[in-house]
Parts: structure tokens; sequence; C-alpha cells
């Protein structure tokens, strides 16, 4: 226990110094640093992996906490207004202490075997011994999530029993966190403590939200940094009551962490950052750290994947050859941020993007018709039907989304953008893996929808929050006093 009580608290702390330099101030600093503090330590558990730096998590451990701690004692030293606040230290540290105590003594944990591929990596990066994990293993199940837990064989055990239902905690904690601080200037306290109230109580009401709070597996850890970025983008142009440089910070690191979260996970950051990179009010270093973040990260780990199979003496995938390419592309593209005459059509290139991947997925069906029709087919099984074990959540959480889609939403595109994209994409991954989805709550694609749920409830939130039809809007002439006007809604 009081390894796992370490362990939270170290990526809490590290966290909350690195976000609280970045100008993070109230409930975001322990909030939005504890999500900043997880995904720093995944990203330097993979600096680890990728270099000849052993990669024991006792050193990821340690540098998860001396380097941020480092720079913030270092700013506070040359005048920075950084105060400490003993009581909410006191309060963070019984409230961990408890977390974990209770989730130990109540091990509630779903297995698969996805779940033990992901332990056996994390033994193995424990022991530095990564490089031999096989090529049927590593390029399906990452670094992410096993190194994650990795930290636990320092005790002697195989995985973090408490991490997992703490990061669908933390997944509530960022999402109110992220609603309030949009709506608290246009809101009363209590419409908006009824507002998020609401939003919360339906998200742990879903049966498959608290599945994943006990399922060793990486679906809400995606579904956390997603919300990161998603939400974080939206509130870089609409709210000014929280530090772009913080979040930044916040989203840098989470888009760093991604990639090694999942295999099609540079396909899914592009989507998540498009409607970014296209907005003309965000800076051009705020996009270039994002994109080179994106690609660094993307090279990184495909070149490692290609030097796993050389030395294993196995002939490299085209989708590896692929996905290194992209993330070239995704470096080679930073230059071309300063056009300003590129940055002006971003609805064309947003539609573009959106139509490329429809085209794509209707070309793939005429080719092999029987994938796609076992997918919709199963997919409707799943979702509709019950097969998938959502009874009726996720029929009505596309209702909101098609009511928040007539209220004017300042800047949605940056909302709804990743959702919609996700569509066909989904269906592509399918063709990618060269099999069709299934009917059961096993099914990878409807594990996957969990990663979509908090951004799009942010977006329904938000939507209500805001509460006017876009005909009001329009006649009115101006946006919510609280947010920016909408300039990108397509």
């Amino acid at each position: 226990m009081i390894l796992e009580v370490v362990f939270v608290l170290a990526l809490i702390l590290g966290g909350a110094a690195l976000v609280q330099v970045a100008g993070a101030r109230g409930l975001g600093v322990p909030i939005l640093g504890a999500a900043t503090g997880l995904a720093l330590y995944l990203c330097i558990t993979a600096f680890q992996v990728l270099t000849p730096i052993t990669s024991s998590p006792l050193l990821t451990l340690i540098l998860t906490v001396a380097l941020p701690i480092a720079l913030w004692g270092w700013r506070r030293f040359h005048g920075a207004n950084l105060p400490l606040r003993p009581l909410w230290a006191g309060i963070i540290v019984a409230g961990v202490v408890g977390a974990v105590a209770f989730f130990r003594a109540i091990p509630q944990v779903a297995w698969s075997n996805d779940s033990l591929n992901y332990l056996l990596n994390g033994s193995l990066i424990a022991s530095n011994n990564i490089t031999v994990a096989s090529t049927a293993l590593l390029p399906k199940r990452l670094i992410g999530v096993p190194g994650l837990h990795a930290v636990a064989n320092l005790g002697g055990e195989l995985y973090v029993q408490s991490i997992t239902p703490l990061i669908s905690a933390l997944v509530l904690a960022v999402l109110g966190w992220m609603v309030w601080q949009s709506l608290s200037t246009r809101l009363s306290k209590r419409a908006l403590v009824l507002l998020i109230g609401a939003g919360l109580l339906f998200l742990v009401s879903m049966n498959r939200f608290v599945f994943h709070a006990f399922y060793l597996n990486g679906h809400l850890l995606f579904a956390l940094f997603m919300l990161v970025v998603v939400g974080g983008g939206w509130m870089l142009v609409s709210c000014d009551s929280v530090s772009k440089t913080a979040l930044i910070t916040a989203m840098s690191l989470a888009v760093g962490a991604l990639i090694f979260i999942r295999a099609e996970s540079s396909i899914l950051v592009i989507l998540m950052l498009l409607p970014i990179i296209f907005d003309d009010s965000v800076s051009r270093l705020h996009k270039t750290i994002l994109l080179a973040v994106l690609g660094v990260a993307t090279i990184g780990w495909q070149s490692f994947m290609v030097a796993i199979y050389l030395a294993q003496q196995q002939s490299v995938g085209f989708e590896i050859w692929g996905i290194l390419g992209l993330g070239v592309a995704i470096l080679a593209v930073i230059p071309l941020l300063g056009w300003s005459a590129l940055m002006k059509r971003s609805r064309i290139f947003l539609l573009l993007a959106e139509g490329m991947l429809w085209l794509a997925l209707v070309v793939l069906a005429v080719r092999t018709p029987q994938i796609l029709k076992d997918s919709l087919t199963a997919t409707f099984a799943n979702v509709v039907e019950g097969a998938g074990s959502w009874g009726l959540s996720l029929l009505f959480i596309g209702a909101l989304l098609v009511l928040a889609s007539f209220i004017a939403v300042p800047h949605s595109v940056h909302l709804r953008f990743p959702l919609t994209s996700f569509i066909p994409l989904g269906f592509l991954l399918a063709y990618l893996r060269d099999a069709a989805y299934r009917v059961g709550d096993g099914d990878s694609l409807n594990r996957m929808w969990i990663q979509l749920i908090p951004v799009a409830l942010f977006y329904v939130l938000i939507a209500l929050g805001i509460g006017e039809w876009r005909r009001r809007s329009t006649a009115a002439g101006q946006a919510p006093a609280s947010v920016t006007s909408d300039t990108q809604s397509i």
C-alpha cells in the first residue's frame, strides 16, 4: 500500500508543480496537475524505453517528481508567485491514502487476455527487458498501460490496484473542473453545480464507465488524455479563466502519452489537433509545440518498433512504415503553420479531412463489403440492442449531441470534429486489422466508445450551459459574454 500511495502522490506532486509554474491556479493545480503528472510519468517511461537509459520505474518515479520540483524551486527562487497550500496538501494526502486503502481492500478487477499481455509488458519494462517482447505483443499493447503498472513490480506485485479506479475519478474531476471554468462567468454557482452534478451522475450511471473504472486496460486512460487535449483545445480559444501556458503544458504531455497507449493513437491525435491547427486564434508557438510532440513521439515509437523487428530478424509491416512516414510528415508541416492563406481555409480543410475518411471507407467497402456489413451489424447489436452492455446510454448521449448541434457553441468544431470524424475512422480500423467487429461487450469498437464519452459529455454540458439556439444567437449578432465568437463552426 505504501508504494501505491507514494506513486499516486508523486504523480500529483510532479504534475501540480509543473502546471503551477505554467500559471494554473485554484483547483486547476491539483486536478489538471494530476492529469499532467500522469502524462509526464508515461512520457518519461517512454523516453527511458526508447533510449539506452534503464527503464526501471524507480527512476521514472524519481524523475517525475524531481524535474518539476526543481523547476518550481528555481522559479520561486527567482521571485515567481508560487504559493504553498499546506491545508490543501494535507487534504490531498489524506484523500489519496484513504482512496488507495479503500481500493486495495476491495480489489474488484476486470481482467481479459489483453490485461495479462499489458502486465507482461509491464514486468519487462520493470526489469529493463522490454526489447525481448514478442512482436506479436508489443505493437498491440505498446508501453503506456504497461508502464503505468510497471511500478507495482517494485513491491512484488503485477499491477497497481488502485490506479485504474483513481483514473476514472480523475476523469470526473477534470470534466467537472473544465465545465466549471468554462461556464463560471455565465451561470450562477447553483445552476453550475446542478449542471455539472447531473452530467457526472449520468457518466457514473453508465454500465461501461463503471466497468472500465475497474478494467485493466487503457480505454479510460485514453479518454482522460483525449479530454485534456480536446477540452483543453476548446478552452484555449474560448475561455480566459485558465492560463494558456498551463493548458498547453497539459495538452502537450497528454499528446505524448497518448502515442504509447494505443496502436492507432497517432491517427486519432491528428483528428484531435486538426481544429486547433487550423484555428487562427491559437498562437503559432502553441501549434508548433503540439505538432512537434506528436511527430517526435510517433517517430520515436515507430523507429523503436522497426529496430525490434529487425533485431528479431522479421520483416517490418507496412503499417509501421506508414505511421513512421506520418510522423515525418507531421514535422514537415510545422513550417507551413505561418502560411496565413492556409489557415484562412480551415473550414475547407476540415471538411476535406473528414470527407477523405468517408471516401476511404466507401472505397474499401466496395472492394470488401463483408467486413463493413458485419461490423455495422455487430455495432447495431452492441449499441441499440444491448449486446454491448451500454443499455440506452449511447443512444441518449447521441440524442444530446444532436441537440447540442442546434446550440450556438463558440468554436464548436473543436469539440465536434474529433467525435464525428471518429465514426468513419472507427470502421476503417476494422479494415486495417482485416477483421470485422463482433457482437458482445468485449468487441474492440464497443470498448473504444468510452474514449469519446467524456469529450461528448463536455460538449453537451457546454451547449446546455450556453443555452442559446443558433437562430436566436445569430439574431443577437454577438456571442455569449463568457466566451469568444464562433468563427469556425462547420
